[in-house]
């Protein structure tokens, strides 16, 4: 019980300085942008236009994490989640999501939510992100130049890594491998050059 607390309050932890880590550059920029209101040479339509489009980012990452590491995310359905997640990435141009209406159990769609989510960190340099369901498993591939986990990252995906082993950029794989688990599945991976595969079933 003392084991399983301890557990709990190091993945809210991380998983907080994570939430934080990615919020500070949209939220900046709406700081920026009311800085510049008023100053000479900056016109104030600019200055808004910046912090409405930040404003818009920061929202729609907060909605992404809601989803994914709230408990709202055991309410909503599949199609919701695979909405929130385009938008993000439509706005963010430079990611593509290939995901089409699958008929993925609604108990799993958070499972495959944070699975995209991990895969668009393996695109540094932004790629495409397909989901695919077929005979109960569902996989999400993402393809892109130097499509690639990072080394830390790897290794909590495919060890078994203690949770004073994870820090805030880890803590994502540690986190949907144990969301799979309780979900009654396992999460496997494939890294080829070029492409990342995350499988789920």
């Amino acid at each position: 019980m003392v084991q399983d607390l301890a557990l709990e309050m190091t993945l809210i932890e991380l998983i907080s300085s994570r939430i934080c880590h990615d919020l500070v550059g949209p939220v900046g920029a709406v700081n920026a942008g009311a800085e510049l209101m008023g100053e000479d040479g900056v016109a104030d339509d600019e200055a808004l236009a910046l912090m409405r489009k930040s404003g818009l980012e920061a929202a729609r990452r907060l909605q992404l994490f809601r989803l994914a590491f709230g408990r709202a995310g055991n309410s909503v359905d599949t199609k919701s989640m695979r909405d929130a997640v385009r938008q993000t990435y439509d706005a963010e141009g430079k990611v593509n999501l290939d995901w089409p209406d699958l008929p993925i159990d609604p108990a799993h769609g958070r499972v495959v939510l944070n699975m995209v989510m991990l895969a668009r960190e393996a695109l540094p340099f932004g790629g495409k992100i397909a989901v695919s369901h077929e005979s109960g498993r569902t996989t999400v591939v993402a393809e892109g130049k130097r499509a690639a986990f990072r080394p830390e990252v790897m290794a909590v995906l495919e060890k078994d890594v203690a949770a004073d082993g994870l820090d805030p950029r880890t803590v994502h794989g540690f986190f949907v491998l144990n969301l799979a688990n309780r979900t009654g599945g396992e999460l496997s991976v494939l890294q080829q050059e070029a492409n990342i595969a995350l499988i789920y079933g």
